[in-house]
Order: structure tokens, then C-alpha cells, then sequence
């Protein structure tokens, strides 16, 4: 947990609170003085003994025993995570409910100032969309919506290796069952029991002239239950109990199952379950588990759209990305929610004994200043290959000293009891067969301008450049231009006036707004309010150009380098399919032809264009 940026600005926004509050929250201060001290870089050997954390952990719940550190025995590293991840969700609960209460007007004051902060969502919690389905009736449930804060999976047996994607893949995938009761099939085959209920008492009361009063009106009853049923039939209101009325429990004999994540965390927590049962006996499962530095958590999560249909998955796949290295614009058009790996927890031994090791990345010394606990940023669209890309990976940190620090061989620490070595990400990605938790950080993904502006190479000179030839197209030298006028016209900024403010902040701050205590709210209005995090709760920055007013922009002469006619011949897959749409020759914009190309002091860059 120490190697977490999300998390140490999450509890020290927490421990604020609780201070202004005066809500005692023990386990939240413990962990943070830990991981303060445990972040804490020193030149001489030095010894940590966390009794404060595990006072705070055996006492959260006063009268109830906590047999996790009631012995010396061998423990689980997933049941001590779920223990501080309740410890922390149960703190934070008391604080807001704190915060909520009505302190009269003698609060006012000391409230004031927190109105507009938030704690926000545990960095743990993420939601599961969870939908079931009846392939007989073609009813499908609501789609329920579950919280998680770790995500077990399971392992094969009879495998050597297993990738990593492989096991979210089966844990997503539209599982098939036979043994679930269906609703819908339930009411059915109530209200036909009902109906002929309500039959056969109608028969017997019209066979009968001499028919008690009682028998009058249990068939009278039985048509009014049987038209009650009918009616939920009729406008869908199954979910609704009739009362008086006990439904049937039939099974279905095909029905579907599936779950994936509709909301991501911002951390990631894996467990992979190496528990196998074989009767009475209990053994340690030692496949090979493959798991990546970077994790592209996409394919497994809901899209826009949820589909009820039984055999049909929830949400249609994104589509894949390309292998070309070309960027285009339709490469990313589907956002993507990428992770890149933070902390390992490696077990050796077997089932009911053994040791655990840590291998985390290695903390930043506190004169990174807000660097220290920035989170892992898309630098570059993925497929550049810059000289930085190359050196570093598209996703890297904020400061350059820190990505010097993952090199070969360096980087992350391998962390056993008191053995501390320093290692590098390549041995981190062999401990496959002793990995049981996984820890991955969200990468924050800001808007990309996939033409670079230093041109690098990771554009197509033939497709996004034309050809300087001696004569335009066709002969013509109507077209020529320099080489550095084009080049400033296909890369230059899109020049914007007008900015909407207040929807959230510029994610350039200065380190010194950055470093605030208001800045340490994952979900709040602070430091990450203004990263854009798909599917996430975060703030966007909004931009409005009004079309009815004439705009200053830069894209005159990009505009007249991707006119058709003005395309050499070195260029004509961009002639016969362009990427995007179409631009007229004669743009509608009076002043989009004498624009400046370079933003004035007035003016903002719009990294998007």
C-alpha cells in the first residue's frame, strides 16, 4: 500500500477531515504514519515495528474478536487488506456522518470552508454491473450494481500458464446455468395454477344452486388473484410482489450469467485464488500466472450501452486497437481505462505455511515536491516512438528525474521481512507462479494531440504530409509552399477565446497549488479533479465556441494543405478514403484564412486540435 500514489492523498484528505470533525479515526492515522515512515528513504539500516496499525486493527471493533491476530499462526495477506479496507470505509463513514449533522448555527463558520469538499470514493471501491437472464421466457433481471474493493480470481488447474487477461476474461464471460429460479416463469406458471383454480370454483359454484357463501367467495378470490397476476404480465411489473399471492418457483432450465465492471477504481486490487480443494485436503495451486506492467482493463468493462438480451454479453467489446504504429484519430476514439502495475505480493510455500514478499515500485524522496505521489500519466498516444516513449514507455510519470529512476536492474524494491534489495520491473515479471495479490493504479489520460508538435516520427510523413515537389498537382505551382510553413500549418495549435471556467481546474497547476491540503482529494474539487479519467467521476474542463461568432484560428493553412485538390500523388489513400470528414475549400468562417498560426497572449491552446 505504501507504493500507492491515490492512496496516501486519499487518507491524508481523510485525517484532515476527521481533525476538523473531531471524529477519532485510529486506523486511518496509524496507516498514514506507516506509510509516511515506510516512504521515508534512509542511508542506515532501520528497523519498523507497526504495533500502532495492529492496536488500531484488533481494537475497530470493540467486543468482537479478531482471531486474525490472535496467534502466531500462518495469516492471509487478502483477509489483512479487506480488514484495513473496512477499518478505512468505516472511519470515513463516521466522518461525513460528522459532517452532515446539524451543529446550528454555531457551525456555520467552521463549516464554511469545507462545504465545497469531499472525501470522495475509497480508492478501492469500483461497482460490478451484474445481469441475469432466462433463455425460455426471454426475461432478464435488472441489472444489479455491486461494490467491490478487491476482484478474486480464479486460476486454472490442468494449465502450465495462464495469462493475466485470460482470467479477467473468464471471469467476465456470459457463463451459462441450469439451476436458477426465473421470475417470469415463476408468475407464469402461478397464474395458470390460478386460473384453473378459479375454473374449477366457478364450476362448481355454477353446478351447484344450493353453493354456500364461502364457496361463493373463494372463487370470487381466486379470479381476483388470477387478474392481479395477469395484469403484472401484461405491463411488465414483475418485479413486484401481488399480495396474497405465492409465487411458484420454477427453474430455468438455460439461463445466462454475467458480470463486469461498470465503474472502475482508481487502485486496482487482484487476488489470485492458488486455493484447491480435493475433499477434506486443501492444496496450493502453482500455475504460472502472467501478468503485465501495463493493463488495459477496457475489454472487460460496460460501454455506454447495457443490452438485456440472454446471449448477448452486457456490453458490446470496444474494438481493438490496430496493430498499425500510423496514429489516426480512430485509433482513439473509444477511451480506453488503462492500469500500470504498482505492487506485488508474492507468495512461497504451500497451502498452510509459507512466506510472503513484497515487491513495490521505490518511493520518491520527499524533494519531488507534488511529483512524489503523482499518478502514472499517458504522456504520448500509445503506439509513439519517440525517443522518450522508447526510453521510457507512453506512460510514465510527470518528472523526468523519476522516470530515470526505472531503469534495468532498478526501479522497485523486493521487500522480505528485513531484506530490502533493489530490483527492476523485468524481475518483478518473473515471480508468475508465486504472484497471489496484484496491485494496479489507474493511468490518468489526458487529452492527446496524436500529431506530435516536434515532429517526431510517430506520424506518417507520406499521409499526413504532402509532397514538396517543383510543381504542384497536376503541373500547377499554385500549391507550393515552404517546408516550414507546412509544417507549422499541419502541427500548429487550434487557437481558442473563449474558455468556460468553473467545471474544474487546468491539470497544469503550479507544484505550489498542487502541494495543498485542498489539493489531496482523489473525488473531490482538488488535485484530481481535473484529470480526465474515463467512466470515473472527475471534472471536465469545458470549452464553448459559440459558431455564430467568428473564432481567430489556426487552421487556415491546415486547412488548404488537406484541400483534395492541393493532395500530391504521393498521398492517395488520404484522396480516395480520408480519415475524417471532408473540409471544404471555401471555409465558412470569414477569418479562418487569416488567422494567426501562433497563439497570442490572449489566446489559450487547445491541446485537443
Amino acid at each position: 500500500m505504501a507504493s500507492l500514489c491515490y492512496l496516501h492523498p486519499y487518507l491524508a484528505a481523510a485525517h484532515e477531515m476527521a481533525v476538523q470533525s473531531d471524529v477519532a479515526s485510529p486506523v486511518i492515522d496509524a496507516l498514514l504514519s506507516l506509510l509516511q515512515e515506510l516512504n521515508t528513504l534512509r542511508s542506515s539500516y532501520h528497523s519498523i515495528r507497526p504495533l500502532e496499525i495492529i492496536e488500531a486493527l484488533v481494537n475497530h471493533s470493540p467486543g468482537k474478536h479478531n482471531s486474525l491476530f490472535s496467534s502466531r499462526e500462518h495469516q492471509d495477506a487478502q483477509e489483512l487488506f479487506q480488514l484495513v479496507s473496512e477499518c478505512i470505509k468505516k472511519e470515513i463513514t463516521a466522518v461525513n456522518r460528522e459532517r452532515q449533522r446539524d451543529r446550528g448555527l454555531g457551525g456555520l463558520s467552521q463549516l464554511d470552508g469545507q462545504a465545497g469538499r469531499d472525501i470522495g470514493m475509497p480508492v478501492f471501491d469500483g461497482l460490478t454491473a451484474n445481469r441475469r437472464s432466462c433463455m425460455e421466457c426471454g426475461y432478464t433481471e435488472a441489472v444489479m450494481h455491486f461494490a467491490f474493493d478487491s476482484w478474486q480470481l480464479a486460476i486454472p488447474r490442468y494449465a502450465a500458464s495462464c495469462r493475466l487477461e485470460e482470467c479477467l476474461a473468464e471471469y467476465t464471460k456470459l457463463e451459462l446455468l441450469n439451476d436458477c429460479i426465473c421470475r417470469k416463469c415463476s408468475v407464469i406458471a402461478t397464474h395458470e395454477r390460478l386460473a384453473l383454480e378459479a375454473e374449477r370454483l366457478e364450476k362448481l359454484v355454477n353446478s351447484d344452486a344450493q353453493a354456500t357463501i364461502s364457496k361463493k367467495r373463494k372463487a370470487k378470490e381466486a379470479r381476483k388473484l388470477e387478474a392481479r397476476l395477469k395484469a403484472s404480465l401484461d405491463h411488465g411489473r414483475l418485479e413486484e410482489d401481488v399480495k396474497g399471492v405465492r409465487l411458484d418457483k420454477v427453474f430455468s432450465r438455460a439461463s445466462t450469467k454475467q458480470a463486469m465492471i461498470a465503474r472502475p477504481p482508481l487502485v486496482l486490487v487482484l487476488h489470485l485464488n492458488r486455493s484447491l480443494s480435493y475433499g477434506q485436503f486443501a492444496m496450493k495451486n502453482s500455475v504460472r500466472i502472467i501478468f503485465p506492467e501495463i493493463l488495459d482493463l477496457t475489454p472487460f468493462m460496460t460501454s455506454g450501452s447495457l443490452s438485456t438480451l440472454p446471449s448477448v454479453p452486457i456490453s458490446a467489446p470496444p474494438p481493438t486497437l490496430p496493430r498499425s504504429t500510423t496514429p489516426t484519430q480512430a485509433m482513439y476514439s473509444t477511451p480506453r481505462t488503462i492500469y500500470r502495475l504498482a505492487a506485488v505480493v508474492c507468495h512461497y510455500g504451500q497451502h498452510s505455511f509459507g512466506h510472503y514478499v513484497c515487491f513495490r515500485r521505490k518511493p520518491r524522496p520527499p524533494s519531488y515536491g507534488a511529483a512524489r505521489f503523482a499518478p502514472p500519466r499517458l504522456a504520448h498516444a500509445l503506439g509513439c516512438d519517440c525517443e522518450k516513449c522508447l526510453r521510457y514507455g507512453n506512460i510514465r510519470d510527470d518528472d523526468d528525474a523519476v522516470d530515470s529512476m526505472y531503469r534495468p536492474g532498478r526501479g522497485w524494491l523486493r521487500v522480505s521481512d528485513d531484506s530490502v534489495k533493489e530490483c527492476g520491473i523485468e524481475t518483478v515479471l518473473q515471480e508468475s507462479s508465486g504472484a497471489f495479490m496484484l496491485y494496479y493504479e489507474r493511468v490518468v489520460q489526458s487529452r492527446l494531440d496524436i500529431y506530435p508538435l516536434d515532429g517526431s516520427p510517430r506520424s506518417s510523413e507520406e499521409t499526413l504530409k504532402p509532397n514538396h515537389s517543383a510543381n504542384g498537382v497536376n503541373g500547377s505551382t499554385a500549391s507550393l509552399v515552404s517546408r516550414d510553413e507546412m509544417e507549422r500549418s499541419v502541427h500548429g495549435a487550434r487557437i481558442v477565446q473563449r474558455v468556460v471556467a468553473g467545471r474544474g481546474r487546468s491539470a497544469s497547476l503550479a507544484p505550489s497549488e498542487r502541494g495543498s491540503s485542498k489539493d489531496l482529494l482523489p473525488n473531490g474539487n482538488g488535485l484530481f479533479a481535473s484529470l480526465i479519467l474515463p467512466n470515473g467521476n472527475a471534472s471536465h474542463s469545458s470549452v464553448t465556441l459559440k459558431p455564430s461568432r467568428p473564432r481567430t484560428s489556426g487552421l487556415g493553412s491546415l486547412t488548404d494543405s488537406l484541400d483534395p485538390s492541393n493532395l500530391s500523388a504521393s498521398a492517395p489513400d488520404l484522396r480516395n478514403h480520408p480519415t475524417t470528414a471532408p473540409i471544404s475549400s471555401s471555409p465558412s468562417i470569414p477569418s479562418l484564412r487569416h488567422a494567426p498560426t501562433q497563439p497570442t497572449q490572449s489566446s489559450i491552446a487547445d491541446p485537443r486540435a
